[in-house]
């Protein structure tokens, strides 16, 4: 990897957002309505990646770590709704992400996110130097984490000490000793989260039960990724009846099915606007199933703040 490198966006999409983050495989959607702002911050010492998201909107995110990697990150975020892996988060709290296990995360509207991500290898041989060659490095579980005694708070500061000189003032971490003293403290502090044990894993019986009928229902979503969906379509993918599926997806995402399919459509549009440049904004339209072109023009405006007609002539002259 890179000795040192840091990158700063501001990006004015969802996925834009996710790609912005090196190596790891994402993938967001935007669930709440307006104008997508979000800004996203990576810094590379070597084997230690820091990096930080912040968003205006409700964001669905999904996907895996970078290989080879233990990474722990600190989420901030004001009110309910949230949650991590089926687990609710409130406030500020600290999640393990795993690149062998694939992670959800809801971000409400305004959620910061600073997380640490270390090679597996050189964390390995440092525990084995501080704590002896018996030592095991547990790879967490993509899961909550709560410790008594432990303050994230001091996390939070410490991947913020290490963003604001990046920001400031980067060329004092390209003196050796200063990157070399930075990550180690960086990879105490993963140390330390490894070490507790208290890794809530464990989910109540009814969010399990709604968890999996959604995940069927995204899972079919995802195969099914170049068709215009239907409740029944997901009601036959999950073998339940539709007042079920209703329940399972307000607990969960926070959205009807009907309402959480057309956010899904009118994002899969929005990808399309971009990469289909050739076809017309109501081609694309009922490809994706909307045939009431003002109804659509106007769920469009709602969800993301500005007409198709405005974001693909901003993609078009971004693009030159």
């Amino acid at each position: 990897m890179t000795e040192l490198h840091f990158s700063r966006h501001l990006n004015a999409e969802a996925q834009a957002q996710a790609s912005s983050l090196d190596h790891w495989d994402q993938h967001y959607e935007q669930l709440s309505n307006g104008r997508f702002e979000g800004l996203s911050e990576d810094l590379h010492l070597g084997f230690v990646q820091v990096f930080h998201e912040h968003a205006n909107q409700t964001l669905l995110q999904n996907g895996q770590g970078r290989p080879g990697t233990v990474s722990f990150a600190v989420t901030e975020v004001a009110g309910s709704g949230s949650w991590y892996c089926g687990h609710e988060i409130e406030g500020r709290r600290l999640i393990a992400l795993s690149p062998q296990r694939e992670f959800e995360l809801l971000a409400g509207a305004g959620m910061d996110l600073m997380a640490v991500c270390i090679d597996t290898a050189p964390l390995a041989e440092l525990a084995a130097t501080l704590f002896g060659a018996d030592f095991e490095l547990r790879l967490p579980e993509p899961a909550p984490v709560r410790q008594p005694g432990f303050d994230e708070s001091e996390l939070s500061k410490l991947l913020g000490a290490a963003l604001s000189l990046a920001r400031g003032n980067l060329a004092q971490l390209e003196q050796p000793a200063a990157r070399h003293m930075l990550s180690l403290s960086l990879a105490d502090a993963v140390l330390h989260c490894i070490g507790c044990d208290a890794f809530e894993t464990r989910l109540p019986p009814g969010t399990v039960a709604r968890r999996h009928i959604v995940a069927l229902a995204r899972e079919y979503m995802r195969a099914h990724a170049d068709e215009a969906i239907s409740v029944p379509d997901l009601c036959a993918a999950t073998g339940v009846s539709r007042r079920a599926l209703q329940y399972a997806f307000e607990d969960v995402v926070h959205l009807s099915p009907v309402t959480y399919l057309r956010v899904m459509r009118l994002n899969q549009v929005r990808r399309e606007l971009q990469t289909h440049r050739c076809d017309s904004i109501g081609d694309v339209a009922a490809r994706w199933g909307f045939w009431h072109l003002s109804r659509f023009a106007a769920d469009y405006s709602r969800l993301f703040g500005e007409l198709p007609s405005a974001t693909r002539a901003r993609w078009l002259a971004e693009s030159g």
